[in-house]
């Protein structure tokens, strides 16, 4: 049977069609489009749904679906293929539970720092003995650039492109550099800190800017394009055992 799993992000919606391990499609389908999901279950005999989501909008061809297929959301009640250690459990977001699962389906029993460059940057840590102790999270590149612009008076937005040296010759370009290369050291600094107490530690990269982050990164890390959804899969077959 072939099950289909929604990433609701803050400005995307992913889905991926799997049987049993293996992504059989990807899509990125933005909102105006979202009957596209039932074209997706038709095509492929959809039988289960699991859906992930950290926005405040949720697709209304969903309940069209709902008294036809199951569809399961990934909630705090929802159960978990690592041991959730996290003090307010309550709080911790779907897509973070999801890229903990993909980590642990990817790498079993090893030590794992997740690292999801998106909206947010969130940085995930799960053990070699399977459970996940939390992690943090900064701005994104973008939130970055955007609140330099919102909070001052005088500094303007750019247009995102990857700076070419990290020293600044004129505003805009000082700003790209600035939210550029702050991040890269932030990153560097804390996959520096979790090496020292987590041997062996697996770095995965992944998220809507972790193409444009992993090259400079100078570090030994893994980009894993659809962590997330495998991690929902990962889920959602612990849900069906």
């Amino acid at each position: 049977m072939k099950s289909l799993v929604i990433d609701i992000g803050n400005t995307r919606m992913k889905t991926g069609v799997f049987f049993e391990n293996k992504l059989l499609q990807y899509d990125e389908i933005p909102w105006e489009q979202e009957d596209k999901i039932i074209d997706i279950v038709i095509e492929y005999g959809i039988s289960k749904i699991l859906l992930s989501n950290v926005s405040l909008h949720t697709p209304k061809v969903l309940n069209q679906l709902k008294t036809e297929i199951q569809i399961l959301f990934l909630d705090k009640d929802t159960h978990l293929p690592f041991i959730n250690n996290y003090k307010s459990k309550d709080t911790l977001g779907s897509d973070r539970k999801a890229l903990v699962a993909g980590a642990s389906h990817f790498y079993e029993a090893r030590n794992c720092l997740i690292i999801d460059a998106g909206t947010c940057i969130t940085y995930d840590l799960l053990t070699d003995k399977g459970e996940y102790l939390g992690g943090n999270i900064s701005p994104g590149l973008q939130m970055r650039l955007q609140a330099m612009n919102h909070f001052t008076g005088k500094l303007p937005l750019p247009v995102w492109n990857v700076p070419d040296e990290i020293m600044g010759s004129d505003t805009e370009h000082c700003l790209l550099s600035g939210a550029f290369y702050g991040l890269l050291g932030e990153i560097q600094y804390f996959i520096s800190h979790y090496e020292k107490e987590f041997k062996n530690l697996k770095v995965l990269l992944t998220g809507g800017d972790a193409s444009i982050l992993a090259k400079p990164i100078k570090k030994s890390i893994f980009v894993h394009e659809h962590l997330l959804l495998y991690g929902l899969n990962k889920i959602l077959i612990e849900h069906v055992k």
